[in-house]
């Protein structure tokens, strides 16, 4: 086990003080942390994953990788990242081309797949039959590979017709694609199989970001960041079911097993849990920073927060379970 460093030594012995301050419950909930699960987590400001312990939050190894590597997406065996490449979406450049291969089990850059000319790579998924899919920010373009393990150029390229399409989700059959184009105000829904199908598109305000779609994906879930209100769209045709006004500036948002909804509230440094056909809030957890990544694994959910920290959550008990220090700007993960 490698040692842990001063700044994680520190994090420690702080965490371990709130924990004993924490009321009964939520000190039981620590019990809710799986054990021998590792977190692959993207360190935006470091370039690279770093691998974490999800029950104690002892760091097993790093990997380099590049400027502002992005989202993550996993088959179970590698783990793919998009690779931005500037620091920020209003600086100059072409922005990155290359998707990262991570083997989750060595733990190790396995190759990397060259995405030139799409550039600014940001939503990246795997669907149920483990196809790749990655959206390039800077083209508005949606590239599919089918056998992302092995294969070094897109299957299948799809315009999405936006202005800046920044996220992404897709049904597990990967028949239907959802995009979030944060400059043009629109969510769009294409066929990532069919480049001349035309897009659907539906204005939801000033600059959609985060996408994720119910259990049995008829609904689409949307948050329109700078106004923080998060809709519910049909979706297949994204008429609108319903919405709610969020704590400010709103960021992510996950669905959980039985449909609810978690959201992270970036302004208001809190969690939120929805009802899925209300959108009423059932709960609100503070946390000590606003988290700008949510990674959902069964009844545990690990919150990326702006302070360098993951905050792990018990969803029985919609309270802090633990935590622990990280690299700078922690953001997406995937858990195994």
């Amino acid at each position: 086990m490698p040692p842990l460093d001063r700044r994680q030594g520190l994090w420690l012995l702080a965490g371990l003080g709130a924990l004993a301050a924490l009321p009964l419950a939520a000190r039981r909930a620590t019990a809710a942390v799986p054990r021998g699960r590792t977190l692959c987590l993207v360190e935006k400001a470091e370039g690279r994953v770093a691998f974490y312990a999800a029950d104690d939050g002892r760091r097993l190894g790093a990997v380099a990788l590049g400027v502002q590597p992005h989202e993550i997406a996993s088959d179970g065996r590698f783990a793919y990242v998009g690779g931005y490449g500037v620091e920020g979406w209003k600086k100059p450049g072409a922005g990155g081309h290359v998707v990262w291969v991570i083997d989750l089990a060595a733990r190790a850059l396995a190759r990397t797949i060259d995405l030139a000319p799409l550039g600014r790579l940001h939503g990246v998924r795997v669907d149920g039959a483990g196809r790749l899919y990655v959206l390039s920010e800077a083209t508005s373009i949606l590239a599919r590979i089918d056998r992302p393990q092995v294969g070094d150029a897109p299957d299948r390229m799809v315009a999405a017709g936006g202005a800046r399409s920044h996220y992404l989700v897709v049904r597990r059959d990967g028949a239907r694609a959802w995009v979030a184009d944060t400059m043009s105000g629109a969510v769009i829904a294409l066929d990532p199989n069919d480049g001349a199908a035309t897009p659907v598109r539906r204005l939801v305000g000033t600059a959609p970001e985060a996408l994720a779609l119910s259990p049995d994906e008829a609904t689409l879930y949307a948050i329109d960041r700078p106004a923080g209100v998060i809709h519910a769209l049909d979706a297949a045709t994204l008429e609108p079911r319903a919405r709610r006004t969020m704590r400010g500036e709103a960021v992510r948002l996950v669905v959980q097993r039985d449909g609810r909804l978690v959201v992270s509230n970036l302004a208001d440094r809190s969690l939120s849990r929805l009802d899925p056909a209300t959108l009423r809030e059932e709960a609100r957890l503070s946390l000590p920073a606003g988290a700008a990544g949510l990674t959902l694994d069964g009844g545990t959910l690990y919150a990326s927060l702006a302070n360098d920290r993951v905050a792990v959550i018990d969803l029985a008990t919609f309270r802090v379970a633990g935590g622990f220090a990280t690299g700078k700007a922690p953001d997406g993960a995937v858990v195994f």
